[in-house]
């Protein structure tokens, strides 16, 4: 089982490259979030099976979040199987992990939608030009803001930290990570942000954190809502500042459901949303392993593969099945109880159609399940397989 322990600011380095290898990187895993919530929340950090996990506590309820680093090389079934207690219940699962886990985990999990989680991802180059109708009232409101007062823009830096707390006075939500943020300002170096004042008065912020060469996670920001066209016109100076440091998207945090403010960020035209799900993991039984068995009529041959081809029982079988193939003119591969095949065992069958090839025979596929058609027609296989009739869904 993973060994999970409280962690601080100089762990950040370390955590920071799992977090790089994700092909989504959610806003509640930025390394500040993690640190502003720890105290309140008992967030714990653990290192295993070259992940990294957290777990918290929210209602007398123990959670776990969605591990980091390079999901596609990992063996979820063992993973789950060696450090994952049954009843574990993730949170913040991003959609490409759940779709993976869906495929190798199946019926041991139960996914469920969390809307009031997602985030808004940014496309900064169209923040910055808000061309387009969609952005005419965005456009229109910072017009407003630029003709009626005058104002500057200043970077945050210790010298002002004093104002800022006063600003953000009142604004008790991730106040801990605010907090945190200031008093840390030198040592965490992937955050950066700006103030805007008007005849010298702060009226709007905000905080981003940097998470690798082209992401950011915008962590903080507040506006006085008397001076109409702030808000929007901090949003746009963010998007310039962001694309000046080379970043090109950023996650803009949920709305926790609250309407006013789904409104307003969904008017900021995301591209895309970062969905996120909830997962449990409740296997009935042992995840099976894949089963090989055979017939032979003289040099032909049908092999029934069932279960679950993954990189490690791949590698188990693949001398087993290519040995078998001596002497064979003709095989057929029966795929009936396949229910799921990785690249590891793609190349199995690749070796098997060379081997067979080489001895002048014939090789077809029979009975492919939908995840196992999908791989091999995505691949281009399917036709070289002699995949044959599909059937109508």
């Amino acid at each position: 089982m993973i060994e999970f322990q409280d962690f601080g600011i100089e762990d950040n380095a370390r955590y920071s490259e799992y977090l790089k290898r994700c092909i989504q990187i959610p806003s509640n895993a930025s390394p500040m979030n993690l640190l502003g919530s720890q105290a309140k929340y008992k967030v714990q950090r653990g290192y295993a099976a070259d992940l990294c996990w957290h777990k918290y506590v929210e209602d007398g309820e123990e959670r776990w979040t969605a591990p980091v680093g390079d999901w596609d090389e990992v063996n979820w079934q063992k993973v789950f199987a060696e450090h994952v207690p049954a009843d574990t219940t993730f949170y913040f699962v991003p959609e490409y992990l759940a779709k993976l886990w869906r495929e190798q985990l199946g019926s041991a999990i139960n996914v469920e939608d969390d809307r009031d989680d997602w985030d808004y991802i940014l496309r900064l180059d169209r923040m910055e030009k808000l061309e387009g109708k969609n952005f005419e009232a965005f456009r229109n409101d910072i017009n407003a803001f630029e003709e009626n007062y005058n104002y500057t823009v200043e970077e945050i830096t210790p010298k002002i930290f004093d104002e800022l707390k006063a600003f953000q006075t009142g604004a008790a939500e991730n106040n801990a990570m605010f907090l945190l943020a200031l008093e840390h300002w030198d040592e965490l170096k992937n955050l950066f942000g700006f103030v805007v004042r008007v005849d010298e008065q702060i009226v709007a912020y905000c905080l981003d954190e940097q998470i690798d060469e082209a992401h950011s996670v915008g962590l903080l920001a507040k506006a006085d809502y008397e001076f109409k066209g702030a808000n929007q016109f901090a949003y746009r100076y963010d998007a310039k500042l962001n694309l000046e440091r080379g970043i090109l998207t950023q996650n803009l945090m949920d709305d926790v459901g609250e309407e006013n403010l789904r409104f307003f960020k969904e008017h900021l035209c995301p591209p895309v949303m970062l969905k996120k799900f909830i997962v449990t993991y409740a296997p009935i039984e042992k995840i099976c392993d894949v089963k090989i068995s055979s017939v032979r009529n003289e040099n032909n041959l049908t092999l029934k593969i069932s279960g679950k081809l993954n990189t490690d029982s791949a590698n188990s079988v693949k001398n087993e099945i290519i040995s078998a193939l001596d002497g064979v003119n003709k095989l057929t591969l029966d795929l009936n109880g396949l229910e799921y095949i990785s690249s590891s065992g793609l190349r199995i069958l690749i070796a098997a159609l060379k081997k067979i090839r080489a001895q002048g025979g014939t090789m077809s596929v029979k009975n492919a399940g939908v995840q196992v058609r999908e791989v091999l027609e995505m691949t281009g296989f399917a036709e070289i397989f002699n995949l044959g009739w599909r059937p109508k869904i």
